[in-house]
């Protein structure tokens, strides 16, 4: 990947400068302790665009980024359930995938979410996410991740790389989740007020899963980097500018961490 092709030849560069110094060998190399990173906080918004409701739950992400910053707060608005669908005619922005996930947590009414995924199957209202997002963040992250992504726009294809280093003083093991997704989708959505509206902004829509649906295993030591490569093709409809990609770490008992890298900068 270009990005860590650079970081390498200048690591490299500084390498051989250092060699042409009179230095032991044993002093050449020095271990750096990986740095505590704070606990950013996935939010999954389960929504339709046949939810009056829902729009209510986007406004409370939008407080929420807002309080704590797009890096700190990342939801992923998956369109799914019976508020996706309307007389048997799937909405625009439906995926199979995403209804899936609904399904797999038990879930039935919407606006609903999950935040960190702390309480399983257990959904909560949007008023209770900021509670959750509160609680999380008090906490430090026991991996981070390093993601890179090169765009061949010709092949609409994107090449991504991702590291996952330990921070933890134990082994942190989980499933690695990649997400695509895409923000200012034009489409129709219903409201609070009972109107519909034909040119709604959606923003950071589930669009596929980059790999496994459920995840790759990883296990990272203190200090340890576990590498993975993987590659998407873009839908037509797909707009390369408007996407990024959600990184996470997630086991049984939640989310361990997470991160959001803008698809073309």
């Amino acid at each position: 990947m270009k990005k860590f092709n650079t970081i390498f030849f200048t690591l490299l560069a500084a390498l051989l400068f250092a060699a042409c110094d009179n230095v032991d060998v044993d002093e050449r190399l020095t271990y750096v302790e990986p740095p505590e990173v704070g606990r950013a906080v996935l939010i999954e918004d389960y929504t339709g665009q046949y939810c009056v409701n829902c729009p209510r739950a986007t406004e409370e992400i939008e407080r929420l980024v807002e309080q704590y910053g797009d890096s700190v707060v990342i939801a992923v608005a998956i369109h799914s359930g019976p508020f996706s669908k309307n007389k048997g005619e799937l909405s625009p922005l439906y995926t199979e995938v995403g209804d899936n996930y609904f399904t797999k947590w038990g879930l039935s009414s919407q606006p609903v979410g999950l935040v960190d995924r702390l309480y399983g199957p257990m959904p909560f209202s949007y008023t209770d996410w900021g509670a959750g997002v509160n609680f999380e963040i008090a906490n430090k992250a026991p991996v981070t991740f390093y993601t890179a992504i090169d765009y061949d726009a010709e092949n609409r294809k994107a090449f991504i790389e991702v590291q996952t280093i330990g921070l933890d003083s134990a082994t942190v093991s989980g499933k690695l989740q990649l997400w695509l997704l895409e923000d200012s989708i034009d489409s129709f959505q219903l409201m609070p007020d009972g109107s519909r509206v034909e040119h709604y902004n959606h923003m950071h829509v589930f669009r596929a899963s980059v790999n496994d649906p459920w995840g790759d295993n990883v296990s990272v030591d203190h200090g340890q980097v576990a590498l993975k490569n993987y590659e998407i093709v873009l839908d037509p409809a797909w707009v390369p500018e408007h996407c990024s990609v959600v990184t996470f770490l997630y086991d049984d008992k939640g989310v361990k961490q997470v991160v959001k890298n803008k698809f073309v900068n």
